[in-house]
This record gives structure tokens, C-alpha cells and sequence, in this order.
């Protein structure tokens, strides 16, 4: 990939599959890229002991999974990596978008972070309390100020007993905004964070945020810590 290229757009579908066509025994991309790939991978909770392979896909050829007729082919990098999570063996497709054209400057974003959380032992759905200790509901949450975006959210918590998950929404003006943490007890570590870019959730002065957790079967959990990113 050229130096100049710079990769502003990553788009990441996570496909189950069966068995795979074939085995992989060598990556068929450079080892910057590869290095790349790994990365997102990473993020994503993919550990590099668990890729088999990663290959380049023609954009001419595409998956079935994959859909970019609204994107310019020609700008499009489409990489396949093969990994195995639980004995099952999986795909994901990192989608890149790249341009030369860049700007001399570009504009500092104001990026902030609101607080919320709960403590004790919990085992229905409820509504987060803020960083202040109020509890907050369909019309109480912070208020945005001027507009922009949400961008993240990260959150940590414990599950003590049961068998289950917490699904933590996003929720604005007492919607859901289907942007949310997911968190299962059988996860080895109970935390999860999402990043999205800035334009897909957006929000004008005067909209109320808060946060939702939302429990699927039985379980107690509790000392939830979840943080949203806002970008304007």
C-alpha cells in the first residue's frame, strides 16, 4: 500500500462459517498490512494465536456479505481473515476505504466522555445512574449542549451468579439508539467497547443521553462503570 494512502474508513462484518474452503498456511498481504489487520483484529477480542490466514479478496469477486455498491471499488481494500473462536472457525471481513486527496488541516475535534454507572447486586433491567448519582430515566440524563455526535461507549461491570447477558443501550431522548455494550457470562473478562464513526448517531442541543442496561435470562450482576463518547 502506498505511504500516501491514507485508510480513513474501516468497516468490520464478523461472518460464522462452518468449515473453511481450504487452509491457509501463508498471508498473501505485506506485513504492514498484515500488522494492520491484526490490529483491528485485536480490537475486536480476536487474539493473533487464533488467525489462520489473511487474504486480499478481488473487489470484483466480492463475498456475499459484503456490499459496497455505494462505494467507489477503486478505493476499496477488502482483506478475508480466518480465526477460530471456540473450536468453531470463523471469518472476518475488515473493509478499507483509502484516498491520497488529503487535507492540508484538519479541524480539532471536541471529544467528551459522560459517566455513568451502579453499584450493588442487580437482577432486572434498569436505568444507569450519572456520575452525580441521580438515576436516569426516559427525560433525566445530560443534556447536550450543542450538536454532534456518539462515538463510543465502553463499559465494565461484574455478573456474580446466573446465566445470561446485559445488553447497555445508548438511549436518547428515552429511545434506544441500537448503539449499545453487549456482555455475557461466559465472557472471560466482562467488559465491551464499541466505536463508531461520527455522523451515524446524532444529536442537536437539548437531547437528553442516558444509558439503559438491559438483562437477557437470569442472572445478578452489578458495579456497572460505562463511559460514552460524544464527538462535536
Amino acid at each position: 500500500m502506498r505511504k500516501e494512502v491514507a485508510i480513513f474508513l474501516v468497516l468490520i462484518l464478523v461472518v460464522s462459517a462452518g468449515a473453511f474452503a481450504q487452509s491457509i498456511s501463508e498471508n498473501n498481504v505485506g506485513k504492514d498490512v498484515e500488522n494492520y489487520i491484526k490490529g483491528i483484529a485485536s480490537n475486536k477480542g480476536i487474539e493473533n494465536s487464533q488467525i489462520k490466514g489473511i487474504k486480499k479478496i478481488d473487489s470484483n469477486n466480492l463475498p456475499k456479505q459484503i456490499d459496497i455498491k455505494h462505494i467507489d471499488k477503486n478505493n476499496v481494500g477488502i482483506y478475508e481473515v480466518n480465526y477460530t473462536s471456540q473450536n468453531d472457525s470463523r471469518q472476518l471481513f475488515v473493509v478499507t476505504y483509502s484516498t491520497d486527496n488529503l487535507a492540508a488541516k484538519s479541524e480539532p475535534k471536541n471529544i467528551q466522555y459522560f459517566n455513568f454507572g451502579i453499584s450493588g447486586n442487580n437482577s432486572q433491567s434498569t436505568y444507569l445512574e450519572t456520575s452525580a448519582g441521580v438515576k436516569t430515566s426516559e427525560d433525566v440524563g445530560y443534556v447536550m449542549m450543542r450538536g454532534g455526535s456518539i462515538t463510543g461507549i465502553s463499559t465494565s461491570l461484574e455478573i456474580y451468579n446466573g446465566k445470561g447477558s446485559v445488553e447497555i443501550k445508548v438511549y436518547k431522548n428515552g429511545k434506544d439508539t441500537g448503539f449499545s455494550n453487549l456482555i455475557s457470562s461466559k465472557d472471560k473478562k466482562k467488559i465491551d467497547y464499541d466505536a463508531q464513526s461520527e455522523g451515524i448517531l446524532e444529536y442537536v442541543p437539548g437531547d437528553v443521553i442516558s444509558v439503559y442496561v438491559y438483562q437477557n435470562e437470569e442472572l445478578n450482576w452489578g458495579n456497572v462503570v460505562t463511559s460514552v463518547e460524544t464527538t462535536n
